[in-house]
């Protein structure tokens, strides 16, 4: 069963070169130690070791559910959503076996992950039940009751996203002829509205990027440096540029304590990227790692606030991606090298900050998922009872 590519929108740094969402390769399997074809210039320069990240207090037990996808390695067989309790982290062979998720519905096309509400009681999913692809329900997924309910309709719905206290979700629409707009609607289907009609024309089309306090962070998809970000005020949908004056423009993301955005500026002239710090209205930017040339993507916060990893696409080795996860504080400091491997689709910090997962999809065993154990740098193969190395595994989430 092959993946098919729904019309997404997905912008990422224009460089040389220019790295492909991980699920757009196929290419032969690459171990996750490989070397890279180069070290990237980063500040300070990372080491080959991983050493320790940041002291993590061992106190409790890592919690929540990792789910995620099965699709068999051998072409026949259908994709199952799939769920593994957090315990199997610390204790893989004393741990409650995998459990297949029934869905009301078959998997055609491409999947996204799961978006969970902060209280981990739903998940938000836009797939379509339609045999062609259109139109694409937003479902909700009730983890205790294991049900699902299609609360919106659209020709095409992007990945979801939750507002920080969990009373929304905003997505973004596509009617399939170059129309596009944003909504939002509560949990139970009621009070859904577009709120993208302030959005300035010119800019079209726009990508968006997730909440920032009650708003949500519209970026223009326009190529190159032009266009502009802005904040769309979910109440009433009034749209504000983000920053007074015009910064390069990237994917801002905001820490989960919304004291502060992370994003990669990057130079066309030098083919530089700067990893940047900074606060809400702009101001005291700062530069935390430095890289020449490749791509970075994608890049998250710790839950705490504290740490930012992030995953740059190096230069090409034989013709094979490469790729390397980095992490580093916020206040800059000590570039960490935690993983080199292939192809990066996703990463999550667990729950409590203890672990980095790393959505690896061309590893020696096909697409799994790798843990970073931070207060060690060891990286280990997620394992459960039932959890087979003959699946791919992707799209994962974790769910506090």
């Amino acid at each position: 069963m092959k993946r098919l590519i729904l019309p997404t929108l997905i912008l990422l740094s224009a460089c040389a070169p220019t790295p492909t969402p991980a699920s757009f390769f196929d290419t032969g399997p690459v171990t996750p130690t490989q070397a890279l074809g180069q070290t990237p210039e980063a500040v300070p320069a990372a080491t080959e070791t991983p050493q320790q990240t940041e002291p993590v207090t061992r106190s409790e037990p890592e919690t929540g559910e990792l789910y995620f996808f099965l699709q068999p390695r051998a072409g026949n067989g259908s994709i199952e959503l799939v769920k593994v309790s957090a315990a199997c982290i610390a204790d893989p062979l004393n741990c409650p076996a995998m459990e297949k998720i029934s869905v009301p519905f078959a998997f055609n096309f491409t999947i996204n992950a799961l978006t969970w509400s902060k209280d981990g009681r739903y998940a938000a999913f836009s797939y379509s039940a339609s045999p062609n692809g259109t139109p694409t329900q937003l479902w909700i997924f009730d983890a205790n009751a294991r049900t699902w309910a299609a609360i919106a309709e659209f020709p095409f719905i992007d990945p979801p996203f939750w507002s920080p206290d969990g009373a929304w979700i905003a997505f973004r629409v596509q009617d399939g002829a170059g129309g596009e707009a944003v909504y939002i609607v509560r949990p139970d289907g009621a009070g859904l509205q577009r709120i993208s009609a302030d959005l300035p024309v010119e800019g079209r089309p726009y990508i968006m990027d997730g909440w920032y306090t009650e708003n949500v962070i519209m970026r223009s998809a326009l190529p190159g440096a032009n266009g502009n970000i802005y904040l769309i005020r979910a109440i009433n949908g009034q749209a504000r540029p983000m920053f007074e004056t015009l910064l390069t423009k990237a994917q801002f993301i905001a820490s989960p304590d919304a004291g502060f955005f992370a994003y990669d500026e990057y130079d066309y002239n030098s083919q530089n990227h700067f990893v940047k710090v900074m606060e809400p209205d702009g101001a005291n930017a700062e530069t935390i790692a430095q890289f020449t040339g490749g791509s970075i993507y994608p890049m998250i916060w710790s839950p705490d606030s504290s740490l930012i990893a992030f995953n740059y696409y190096g230069n090409m080795a034989g013709g094979n991606p490469v790729a390397e996860v980095f992490v580093i504080r916020r206040t800059g400091g000590e570039l960490k090298s935690v993983y080199k491997g292939s192809t990066v689709g996703r990463l999550l910090f667990s729950p409590n900050g203890k672990y980095l997962l790393i959505e690896e999809t061309t590893s020696a065993t096909g697409g799994h998922l790798f843990l970073v154990d931070l207060a060690t740098s060891n990286v280990s193969l997620l394992q459960a009872p039932g959890l087979s190395t003959d699946y791919d595994w992707y799209a994962p989430s974790w769910r506090p």
